[in-house]
């Protein structure tokens, strides 16, 4: 038996236990602020008769396709059921799938576990936490049973274990708001996936552990103080990770198609975060072997931020060239979203008042500016951050230190503990 199943097993059944424990806590929590847990199973009751007969006739057609050929197909039918973005209809259709097939033979159980994996992916999407742990306890029950009653059927539960791993990172996350937990459960993910790949139990490059480490490397971030951060070694997986990506860009000659997904949003966007981080943590050889290495992955405003900093750190000429810069950033804004627009700012600005923070006439200036843009983008806490370091440049500490601290409460309260972290050092810096 491999040692990494028998950890599985393990964490299964603590977790198991935890899940049901925090569970009953969370739904009581829930039920005294009013807020009640949604019936999928009565989503129907507002269809039309038409769109009720249709919805009637796809399930029956799923249902049947199912039992001519098995779990193969789930995703194939979860992916029809969500083009269109009925996420809510996942969850009603998983429901039917799982009454349907409930016996205990192999295939059947499988169908209830690819279910369920689709079903937990849909209300992750939905952000509904009561459901997602509902039914994530439903997922651990079945994959516990499931490796106890076909403990030969390796490749599933590798794969099951995987997913685990990857439900409780959510989990630990999103919900329970224990980082340390949340990092320990990616890098069990970690290292199975690895030994997967490096089994053979999936093809590589296709499948690969690329998302995983920009989950590491990112809580990294989120955990710096804490004791675990000091045994986590992210050089290795910041390694790993650019090899990762040449090996794929290499098996893209062969296949095209296999570097879609990463050329296009939310994974563009997550690699993107990825590179930014890896720069600012100082690994600029391996951001720019990535960044040669699949250009097209790279985003406008991610090379906008990577260019304000290198003013800002290695050039000569910082005023002239941020003056510059303000207009590349401009023209770009046209195309951009309101998060992009917030994103390129707080960097430009914060780099801005670092230069220009002996010109009390130019941060006067450029204090109204944040303002307006502060207007216009619909109040985006970040912003906040130059806004309280030019009041304090002008003299008005009182009023930027009572700014800052709300600014640090809305970040750590919408779970942006990188922005509150920001706020700390720049009070102990420049207050």
């Amino acid at each position: 038996m491999s040692f990494l199943l028998e950890g599985f097993l393990q964490d299964l059944k603590i977790e198991e236990n935890n899940l049901k424990d925090f569970f009953d806590e969370y739904r009581s929590l829930n039920t005294a602020i009013g807020s009640s847990e949604k019936d999928y199973d009565q989503i129907l009751t507002g269809y039309g008769t038409q769109e009720l007969k249709f919805t009637i006739g796809f399930l029956t057609n799923i249902l049947k396709n199912i039992k001519k050929k098995g779990y193969q197909i789930i995703d194939t039918v979860f992916d029809s059921v969500e083009h269109s973005g009925e996420f809510d209809l996942s969850v009603f259709f998983g429901n039917r799938i799982i009454e349907r097939f409930s016996s205990d033979q192999s295939d059947e159980m499988l169908v209830r576990i690819y279910t369920l994996r689709r079903v937990l992916n849909a209300l992750l999407i939905m952000d509904d936490r009561l459901n997602y742990i509902k039914y994530l306890i439903e997922f651990v029950k079945h994959i516990k049973d499931f490796y106890i009653k076909f403990p030969s059927l390796l490749g599933e539960n590798y794969k099951n274990a995987s997913d685990f791993y990857q439900f409780m990172y959510m989990y630990s996350l999103k919900i329970h708001s224990d980082d340390e937990k949340a990092v320990g459960y990616l890098i069990k993910g970690y290292n199975l996936k690895k030994f997967m790949i490096d089994e053979g139990i999936l093809p590589y490059p296709e499948e690969n552990n690329i998302f995983q480490i920009i989950n590491i490397v990112g809580s990294y971030l989120q955990i710096e103080d804490s004791f675990l951060s000091l045994i986590l070694d992210i050089d290795d997986y910041i390694k790993e990770f650019v090899c990762q990506i040449k090996d794929l860009k290499e098996y893209s000659l062969k296949k095209p198609s296999v570097l879609t997904p990463y050329l296009q949003n939310p994974f563009k966007k997550y690699i993107n975060q990825f590179l930014t981080n890896i720069y600012i943590l100082g690994f600029e050889q391996e951001y720019r072997e990535v960044v040669n290495t699949l250009p097209d992955v790279v985003s406008k405003d991610h090379r906008l931020i990577i260019k304000i900093n290198e003013i800002l750190l290695k050039e000569n000429l910082k005023e002239k060239k941020l003056k510059e810069i303000k207009k590349e950033i401009e023209i770009a804004f046209n195309n951009f979203s309101s998060e992009k627009k917030e994103n390129v700012l707080y960097v430009f600005y914060n780099a801005y008042i670092s230069v220009f923070k002996e010109n009390k006439d130019e941060i006067k200036r450029l204090k109204e500016e944040i303002k307006t843009h502060i207007k216009k983008l619909k109040n985006p806490v970040s912003l906040n951050v130059p806004l309280f370091r030019t009041m304090n440049i002008l003299g008005e500490k009182e009023k930027a230190l009572n700014l800052a601290n709300e600014t640090k409460q809305k970040a750590l309260i919408t779970g942006k503990k990188f922005l509150a972290n920001a706020v700390d050092d720049y009070i102990q810096l420049e207050f």
